[in-house]
């Protein structure tokens, strides 16, 4: 920053004496100068992607270099600067472990925090119960929290199923931001979409047994899913005896 303040101030100093003193600023060359870099210095905000595998990737671009994927729910920096490629608009991010890279800007929620719905909550169009939609967000899923007004929260994600994002208002009570409960979502939507009964029970198993995992408020609901499709019968086999023509 040193560096970039003494740079400035050689070039403001130049203009400054090249120009007519009835039209001079009344700032000094210095002022000047750490307006100037403080306009150019890069603004960050924080952000939450809402899709899940979304590609960071070292320059703005599909092909180009892959660092890392973007989990749902999971929060970043935004640094202020977008790029263009194809059609596609890039955004600048820096992760939690301060890896900086280029990521789809449609997945980010900027100036939110993320959370999990804990129960079917219905999406209104403004925080006012006369403007229900024909929407809902279910339990687990994961979101971006927007804005809070009284007892109502905006919110912003991908509804269990829809087939993209969702905007709206739920009452705030539907929601949590424990990040427990939003990894235990993550981890058991990701379970219960399994097809094989075997395969489904031993990752429900996998969950119940974590105990970073322990204290989620999803916890008991799915010891009783897996407890449920545990004690599903097996489908029962005929013993009827196929009797050939003749014998």
């Amino acid at each position: 920053m040193k560096t970039k303040i003494t740079s400035l101030l050689a070039l403001v100093a130049l203009l400054y004496s090249c120009t007519p003193k009835e039209t001079q600023s009344t700032e000094t060359p210095e002022e000047v100068a750490e307006s100037i870099a403080e306009a150019t210095e890069e603004v960050t905000t924080g952000a939450v992607c809402v899709w899940d595998q979304v590609s960071v990737r070292q320059n703005p671009g599909p092909k180009e270099k892959y660092l890392t994927a973007l989990s749902v729910g999971e929060s970043l920096m935004y640094l202020g600067v977008d790029s263009l490629s194809g059609k596609r608009t890039y955004a600048k991010v820096q992760l939690n472990d301060e890896t900086v890279g280029w990521t789809l800007k449609d997945f980010l929620v900027m100036e939110a925090k993320p959370a999990v719905v804990v129960r079917d909550a219905s999406i209104y169009s403004r925080p006012d119960l006369l403007t229900k939609k024909d929407l809902s967000f279910a339990a687990m899923d994961i979101v971006a929290s927007i804005e809070t007004e009284g007892d109502w929260m905006q919110v912003r994600g991908k509804r269990s199923d829809g087939k993209w994002m969702d905007e709206g208002w739920i009452k705030a009570d539907n929601i949590s931001f424990n990040d427990i409960d939003i990894a235990t979502a993550k981890f058991a939507k990701g379970a219960l979409s399994l097809e094989g009964k075997e395969e489904k029970m031993a990752a429900l198993q996998e969950i119940i047994e974590n105990t970073d995992l322990e204290s989620s408020s999803f916890m008991s609901s799915l010891v009783v899913q897996l407890t449920e499709l545990a004690e599903q019968e097996a489908p029962i086999e005929s013993d009827t005896t196929v009797v050939e023509e003749g014998e």
